[in-house]
């Protein structure tokens, strides 16, 4: 089945991920993307994924086969004070969406590194998940009942998201605008990832949904890196001299005493995604001059 006659429900089409794929709506003959908090897109509806008659109401009018839910409770502190909220929309709502929906209705799940402990780094699909804070249980409680759905469904775990959207919330964006205010930030030392620019990520949901690809996959940028590393390329490749680089001082995640504990080591392998979708695996640099292209208009 080709994208243009596969009809799309996009939950969550407001976010960091789902703004970029509402760019790419175009591609499909019939799609709709639905809202929470902020309405920005046109062909966007409200829905409470945690209202299931909302959802089967919603499913049962537009009759979707293929569903990518990207809604989500992301941040991670307040998952610590707030479990009843983050799991409705991590877990029920993934449930709300599959009991809604036909056994022949295919479902997108994004998932995320913080289903690992971050022990070891370079994780695999394959290994063992241990998540050390409530955000990332009720990720791999999504992922566990997905799976026992017994349906067509691709999970992707992705880390640290970023695009050239400087006024979203992302790690990329809070530096950028950090070191164009000349603001001195704090940046840790000790948790490593392979960020993934979500331009790529959307190609690759997109490919995926082509190619009728099944099962769990990890993406991630070619290179692992702190959090300061990170930083530090975005000061260089930006164009801010070590003047502004200074502003960005190395620390430890346990002298930020957050409420929830971090994965210090959540990189993920990327390789099955590499085998089985033909993914060019980039280095962050490579993003990042992408990006200053774009925003510069620079050759």
């Amino acid at each position: 089945m080709l994208l243009d006659k596969k009809r799309i429900l996009l939950i969550g089409s407001n976010g960091l991920l789902g703004s970029q794929l509402y760019l790419k709506s175009s591609y499909f003959s019939e799609f709709l993307g639905t809202h929470y908090k902020t309405v920005s897109n046109s062909n966007s509806v409200f829905l409470d994924v945690t209202d299931i008659d909302s959802v089967y109401s919603l499913v049962l009018e537009f009759k979707p086969n293929v569903i990518i839910n990207c809604s989500a409770y992301t941040n991670v502190d307040k998952a610590e004070l707030n479990k009843k909220n983050v799991r409705d929309v991590n877990v029920l709502g993934l449930q709300n969406i599959i009991k809604s929906s036909s056994i022949d209705t295919k479902i997108v799940h994004i998932s995320s590194d913080y289903v690992f402990d971050g022990e070891k780094g370079d994780y695999k699909e394959s290994d063992p998940t241990h998540p050390v804070n409530y955000y990332g249980k009720t990720k791999l409680e999504s992922e566990n009942i997905l799976k026992g759905a017994n349906r067509s469904f691709i999970i992707y775990r992705p880390n640290v998201l970023y695009s050239d959207d400087i006024n979203s919330l992302s790690f990329f964006s809070w530096v950028l605008k950090s070191l164009k205010n000349n603001k001195e930030i704090k940046v840790v030392d000790d948790q490593i990832s392979n960020p993934i620019y979500i331009a790529d990520f959307v190609d690759v949901i997109l490919d995926s949904l082509l190619m009728g690809y099944e099962g769990v996959l990890h993406i991630g940028s070619e290179d692992s890196l702190s959090r300061y590393q990170f930083a530090l390329k975005i000061a260089h490749v930006f164009g801010f001299g070590k003047r502004y680089s200074d502003n960005i001082t190395p620390i430890k995640t346990k002298s930020l005493n957050q409420l929830a504990e971090r994965p210090k080591k959540s990189n993920l392998n990327c390789d099955k995604i590499v085998q089985d979708l033909n993914f060019s695996l980039k280095t962050t640099d490579y993003y990042l001059n992408k990006i200053c292209k774009i925003r510069y208009k620079t050759t």
